[in-house]
């Protein structure tokens, strides 16, 4: 007697089967591209030609400013307590956080809330997992590795990576 698995593998492999399946994920794919669209459309009406996951998270819309065509990924969080200014052609992607908000640690406790706000250049590009803090502007065609904090202000055309942040020069 043959063992099953090869046979449901093969049954698997077949085209009867391969193609309606292919034409879920693909269906799946658009419609999830359509939700994204119409939310961001829904909740930042102002974003024009700008494309955004579904997952993402957009804390008080109306202070985002979108240049064209920014891509926002899956589970990024932009927090505008403060303005946020998005450069034409930025790509923010999966998990960036970019938060105007945070504490002020230079009071008493209980520590007073502070926003600053957010300038991101054209054609910057943010990889994974990025977060950029209140008062930062990133310069132009800017690339920030993934899983930097960006506390600090970021030269035109500059790569910042690693924990201990190092900014090279182009």
């Amino acid at each position: 007697m043959r063992p099953l698995r090869p046979i449901v593998a093969c049954v698997l492999r077949s085209g009867p089967v391969r193609w309606p399946v292919r034409a879920i994920i693909a269906g799946t794919r658009a419609t999830t591209r359509l939700a994204g669209l119409a939310r961001l459309q829904a909740l930042a009406p102002h974003a024009g030609d700008c494309v955004c996951h579904w997952s993402a998270e957009l804390k008080y819309p109306e202070r985002i400013r979108f240049g064209r065509r920014v891509v926002i990924g899956p589970r990024c969080t932009l927090g505008a307590s403060a303005p946020i200014v998005l450069g034409d052609h930025v790509r923010l992607s999966k998990g960036v956080v970019i938060e105007t908000a945070g504490l002020d640690f230079t009071t008493p406790p209980p520590y007073r809330h502070r926003a600053a706000p957010i300038t991101v250049g054209d054609g910057v590009w943010l990889g994974a997992g990025a977060v950029v803090l209140g008062g930062v502007t990133i310069g132009r065609n800017a690339v920030v590795g993934a899983g930097v904090v960006v506390t600090r202000d970021v030269p035109e055309g500059s790569i910042v990576v690693g924990a201990a942040v190092r900014v090279k020069q182009r």
